[in-house]
C-alpha cells in the first residue's frame, strides 16, 4: 500500500515579541524580588545570629563575674569576723582555704570597726605592689562596688568591694572592704575576640564604667547611666540583647548583656554591626553576581526562541500548501501510530523512512515531522551489517524476524533492544520493511543493579559482609598456598551515630560516603593490596597482605588511624568519629574467615594489645581475659539467689581511746567452681554490667537487718557504714529502698551511715542536694570516702550535709615516711575540724601510722593494725567483750 508524506503541524504565528519581552522583564523582575527577599532574611538571621552570640558570651562572663565576686565576698566576711569577732589574730595573709578563688583577684582586704578605724590590714599571697591608703567608712555602710584610683593612661584601677560585717545576732560590728586590681577583670574579658569594634564591659548598676576589655582609660570611672542599656533594656529585662549606637564612637553595633547574679553589676558584650554582617556582605556579592549572569542567560534565551520562532514558521509557510490535501488523512493514521509507546517506523526498498511515529522521534532525538525521507543509516548506528542481513531475509522470504541487541539512541547513550521486523507490501507491489522496537534498557540496569546490591554497600558502594567474606576466603585460600601471612582489620567509627543524632540520617549517609572515599585513598596508597568493606553502621573492615610481617600491618594501621582521626566535615561542621581499630593476623589468630574476623573484633573491642591509642592487635590472652570477665560476670547475676554472698565488718576505732565506735559492710563473694573472688575483680564488672544495684541493694537490706539482729542481742544498736556506688547514688529508688529497711528493721537514727565518692556527687548538683538532704532526714549519716583522691572541692563540703570524710589509705600508708602525706592528711583533718566534721583514716597497719594521726588528733580509724575484716559472730563477740 502507498504511504502518505506526513503532514506538517498546523501552522501558528509567532509569538508576538513585544509579549516575550514582557514575560522575560517579569521572570527577572520576579527573581529580583525573590533574590531581595531572601537577602533581606538572610540579613536578619544574620543579626540575630550574633546577639544570640553576644548575649551567651554576656551570661558565661557574668557567671564567671559573679563566681569571682561571690568568693571575694565570703574571702572578706570570713576573715573579717575572725579578726573583728577575735577568734584570731591579724595575719599578714589569708589562711589556707580562706581565699579560694578569690586569691589571684584580691589585692588587699582592709578591716575597719565600726567607728572607721582601721582594725587591720590583709594582703593575700606575697602581692609586693604598693597601694594608696583606703578611705575609711562613715556610718551606716551598705554593700557597695566602687573603683578608686584610676591611671587615664592604662584605665587600670581598685575596684573596692564594701560589705557590712556582722556578728551571729545580726548586730553590725565593722565594715570590711576589699581591693581588687581591675586588670585581672580585663585580662578575662580580653579572652573573647569580638572583632574591630569588640568589647566586653563591665559596669555598676547606676551606669559606672568599671573595667572594659580591650581597654578603655577615659570611660573607666565614667557613668553611661543616659544609655539605652540602663534607659530601656535593664528596666525590661535583667538580661537579653539589642542593636544601637555606641556611646563611645558613635558607630552601629550589637549588644548582649546580663546581670551579674548576687551584686550590683552588669556585664555587655558589644560587637560592631559591619563586623557582625562580614560573612553576610559576601553571600550579598555572590547573590548580585548570580542574578545579574542569570538576567542575562534569560535575556539571550528569549532573543533565541524569538529568532528561531520566526525562522520555523517561515518555513513551515512555504511547504504548507503542498502538504494541506494530504493532513486530513494521515490524521488518523499518525494517531494510530503515535499512540504507541513502543518506538514504529517503515522503511522503503532504500532504506529510507517512510513514516516513524513520535517514540521512535525521541529515541533518535530529532523531530518527527524532520524524518520521511531520510536514510535510516543517518539517525540509527551508520553501520550494523547484522541489521542489514535481517532487512535483506525479511524482504527475501518474508515473514517476520526478532533480535536482541544494543542501539545508540539521539543523545548517544547505548540502549539495549528488541527490534522486530516485517514485510508490508503496498498496492502497488511496492515491499516496506516495518520495524517495532522494545527498549530493554531499564530491566536490565534493574537487574544489573540487584546483582551489584548483592556484593556491594548501597551507601558507600564498598564491598558488603557477603563480598568481604568471599574475599576474605579466596585470600585465605591463596594465602594458605602460598605460605604468606595475612591480615584482617576491624574499624570501628564510636561516633558516627552523632552525626545522625545531630544532622540527620541524610547527613549521615554523607558522611559514610566521605568515609569511603577515604578508605579507597587509603587502600589505593598503601601499596599492600588492602581491600576495604563496610560491615554494618560504623563498622569496616579490610583484608591486606602481611608479607612485610606485622610491622607493615603496623603501620597501615596507624596510617588508617590517623585519617579517621582527622575532623569530618559535614554541614559546616567538625565531627570526630573515635576510631577504633583491631587487628588480626593469618594463620595465628584464626584458619577461618569468620574466626579471623572475629578476632580483628575481639582486639577492636578490648581483648588485645594495644599498639598507639586505639589500635589493637587481637591478644590470645586477652581474649582468654575477657572470655573470663564474661564468665565471672554471668556468676555473679546469679549470686544473690544463690546465697554466695556475705558481709564482712571493718570495726572503726577511735585513735586516742582505741573504742570499737562502729563498722564499715564489706562486701566478700565466694563461688563454687572460682572460689573466693577478689571485691577488686567482681566490683568493677558489677558497675560494669549495671549488677551494682541489685547487688547493692541487697548489701543494705543485709547490713539492716544485721544491725537490727545485734541490737536485740546485745541490748544496744551498732552503727554500721554500707558504700553506695555512682550508679547507686543516683538510682531514682534509692531513696524508697533506704526508708523501706530504715523502717523494716526499726534501725535506730544515727546508727545506718552511707559512704560515698567524691566522684557520685560531681554531676548534677541540684538533685543531689536534694537527694542528700532527703537521706538525712531519715536520719542516716553520710559520709565522703576516699577523701582527697578525686576533686576535693570545697563547695561540696559546705552545700552537702556529710558528717564525716575518710582520708584515703593511699595517704595513710606512707604516714611517718613521706612529708607530703602528712601534709595532705593533716589538712584533710585540720579542713575538717574547721568544719566541724569528724575524719576516719583507712588502712592503718602499723604503730607509726597511729602515732602520727594521734599527732594530727585525728577521730578515728580502721585498718589492719586493730583488725582485719570480722565475720558477723566475731562482731558479736567482740562487742560483747567490750571492744
Amino acid at each position: 500500500m502507498p504511504f502518505p508524506h506526513p503532514p506538517r503541524a498546523q501552522p501558528v504565528r509567532p509569538y508576538p515579541l513585544s509579549r516575550l519581552v514582557i514575560v522575560t522583564a517579569g521572570l527577572i523582575a520576579a527573581l529580583g524580588l525573590i533574590t531581595a527577599a531572601m537577602l533581606y532574611a538572610s540579613y536578619q538571621d544574620a543579626l540575630r545570629e550574633e546577639q544570640v552570640t553576644l548575649r551567651n558570651v554576656a551570661i558565661a562572663f557574668s557567671a564567671q563575674t559573679a563566681g569571682v565576686a561571690q568568693a571575694i565576698d565570703s574571702a572578706a566576711q570570713q576573715t573579717a569576723r575572725m579578726v573583728l569577732a577575735g577568734e584570731g589574730p591579724p595575719s599578714p595573709g589569708l589562711a589556707d582555704g580562706q581565699d579560694g578563688l578569690a586569691h589571684p583577684y584580691l589585692l588587699r582586704i582592709v578591716l575597719f570597726d565600726t567607728a572607721g578605724k582601721t582594725v587591720g590590714s590583709i594582703m593575700p599571697g606575697q602581692s609586693s605592689r604598693d597601694l594608696p591608703a583606703i578611705k575609711p567608712p562613715v556610718g551606716e555602710v551598705g554593700r557597695q562596688i566602687t573603683i578608686t584610683d584610676v591611671d587615664r593612661v592604662t584605665g587600670r584601677g581598685i575596684l573596692n568591694f564594701v560589705r557590712p560585717v556582722r556578728d551571729r545576732s545580726g548586730r553590725r560590728i565593722g565594715t570590711v572592704v576589699a581591693q581588687v586590681d581591675s586588670v585581672r577583670f580585663e585580662r578575662l574579658y580580653n579572652l573573647v575576640e569580638l572583632g574591630t569594634g569588640g568589647s566586653v564591659t563591665l559596669l555598676h548598676r547606676d551606669g559606672t564604667m568599671l573595667v572594659r576589655g580591650p581597654g578603655f582609660p577615659a570611660g573607666i570611672g565614667r557613668s553611661f547611666a543616659d544609655t539605652a542599656l540602663f534607659r530601656e533594656q535593664l528596666p525590661r529585662a535583667s538580661r537579653g540583647s539589642f542593636q544601637t549606637y555606641s556611646p563611645i564612637n558613635g558607630a552601629a553595633g550589637l549588644y548582649g548583656y546580663d546581670t551579674v547574679e548576687g551584686s550590683d553589676l552588669v556585664i555587655i558584650t558589644g560587637m560592631a554591626r559591619h563586623v557582625a554582617l562580614d560573612a553576610w556582605y559576601g553571600r550579598l556579592w555572590t547573590a548580585l553576581v548570580f542574578y545579574l549572569l542569570l538576567a542575562v542567560v534569560l535575556s539571550l534565551l528569549a532573543w533565541r526562541v524569538a529568532r528561531d520562532s520566526r525562522r520555523q514558521f517561515g518555513l513551515i509557510d512555504m511547504v504548507s500548501a503542498s502538504e494541506a490535501r494530504l493532513a486530513k488523512s494521515f490524521d488518523y493514521l499518525a494517531s494510530i501510530v503515535n499512540a504507541v509507546g513502543a518506538p514504529i517506523w517503515v522503511l522503503d526498498g532504500a532504506r529510507r523512512i517512510v513514516l516513524a511515529n513520535e517514540a521512535f522521534a525521541r529515541l533518535v532525538g530529532r523531530p518527527r515531522e524532520t524524518l520521511p525521507g531520510l536514510d535510516e543509516r543517518a539517525v540509527l548506528d551508520s553501520t550494523n551489517a547484522e541489521r542489514e542481513r535481517r532487512y535483506e531475509a525479511v524482504l527475501a522470504h518474508g515473514g517476520t524476524v526478532d533480535a536482541t541487541g544494543t542501539m545508540h539512541d539521539g543523545s548517544g547513550e547505548s540502549r539495549t533492544v528488541i527490534q522486530l521486523t516485517s514485510r508490508l507490501t503496498g498496492d502497488d507491489g511496492t515491499a516496506h520493511l516495518v520495524n517495532v522496537l522494545t527498549d530493554i534498557t531499564e530491566r536490565e540496569r534493574a537487574e544489573a543493579r540487584l546483582a551489584w546490591l548483592a556484593e556491594f554497600d548501597a551507601i558507600t558502594g564498598l564491598p558488603n559482609q557477603a563480598q568481604f567474606w568471599r574475599l576474605l576466603e579466596a585470600r585465605m585460600t591463596m594465602a594458605a598456598s602460598g605460605g604468606r601471612e595475612l591480615a584482617a582489620v576491624a574499624l570501628l567509627l564510636e561516633r558516627l551515630h552523632e552525626i545522625v543524632d545531630l544532622l540527620g540520617h541524610d547527613a549521615g549517609d554523607r558522611a559514610l560516603r566521605q568515609v569511603a572515599d577515604l578508605l579507597r585513598d587509603a587502600c589505593g596508597t598503601g601499596g599492600d593490596g588492602a581491600v576495604a568493606a563496610r560491615i554494618r553502621g560504623g563498622e569496616f573492615a579490610f583484608v591486606l597482605d602481611a608479607s612485610d610481617g606485622r610491622e607493615g600491618v603496623e603501620r597501615f594501621a596507624l596510617q588508617l588511624h590517623g585519617l579517621m582521626s582527622a575532623p569530618l566535615h559535614v554541614d559546616g561542621r567538625d565531627f570526630f568519629l573515635n576510631p577504633v581499630l583491631g587487628v588480626a593476623l593469618y594463620p595465628q589468630d584464626g584458619r577461618s574467615a569468620d574466626e579471623l574476623y572475629r578476632s580483628a573484633q575481639g582486639a577492636a573491642s578490648g581483648a588485645g594489645v594495644e599498639v598507639d591509642q586505639a589500635v589493637h592487635f587481637f591478644s590470645a590472652s586477652r581474649h582468654t581475659e575477657l572470655g573470663l570477665r564474661l564468665s565471672v560476670e554471668a556468676k555473679l547475676r546469679r549470686a544473690v539467689e544463690r546465697g554466695e554472698l556475705r558481709l564482712v565488718y571493718q570495726p572503726k576505732v577511735t585513735v586516742r581511746e582505741q573504742r570499737v565506735v562502729g563498722f564499715e559492710a564489706l562486701l566478700r563473694w565466694s563461688n563454687p567452681e572460682l572460689g573466693s573472688v577478689s571485691p577488686a575483680e567482681f566490683v568493677p564488672i558489677a558497675e560494669r554490667s549495671g549488677l551494682i544495684i541489685p547487688i547493692g541493694a541487697w548489701v543494705l537490706e543485709e547490713a539492716c537487718r544485721q544491725m537490727e539482729d545485734w541490737a536485740s542481742r546485745l541490748g544496744r544498736p551498732v552503727k554500721v557504714a554500707v558504700n553506695l556506688s555512682p550508679r547507686q547514688f543516683h538510682q531514682k529508688s534509692l531513696l524508697d529502698t533506704i526508708r523501706r529497711c530504715l523502717a523494716q528493721y526499726r534501725v535506730t537514727e544515727g546508727c545506718l551511715e552511707l559512704e560515698i565518692t567524691e566522684t557520685a556527687l560531681m554531676s548534677r548538683e541540684k538533685e543531689v542536694d536534694l537527694l542528700m538532704h532527703e537521706i538525712r532526714k531519715l536520719g542516716v549519716d553520710l559520709a565522703i570516702d576516699d577523701f582527697g583522691t578525686g576533686y576535693s572541692s570545697l563547695a561540696y563540703l559546705k552545700r552537702f550535709p556529710v558528717s564525716r570524710l575518710k582520708v584515703d589509705r593511699a595517704f595513710v600508708r606512707d604516714l611517718g615516711r613521706d612529708e607530703d602525706s602528712a601534709a595532705i592528711a593533716r589538712s584533710i583533718v585540720n579542713l575538717a575540724r574547721g568544719l566541724k566534721l569528724q575524719v576516719v583514716a583507712e588502712g592503718v597497719e602499723t604503730e607509726v601510722q597511729l602515732a602520727v594521726l594521734r599527732e594530727m588528733a585525728c577521730d578515728e580509724y580502721q585498718g589492719f593494725l586493730f583488725s582485719q575484716p570480722l565475720e558477723r559472730d566475731a562482731v558479736e563477740a567482740l562487742l560483747a567483750r567490750g571492744g
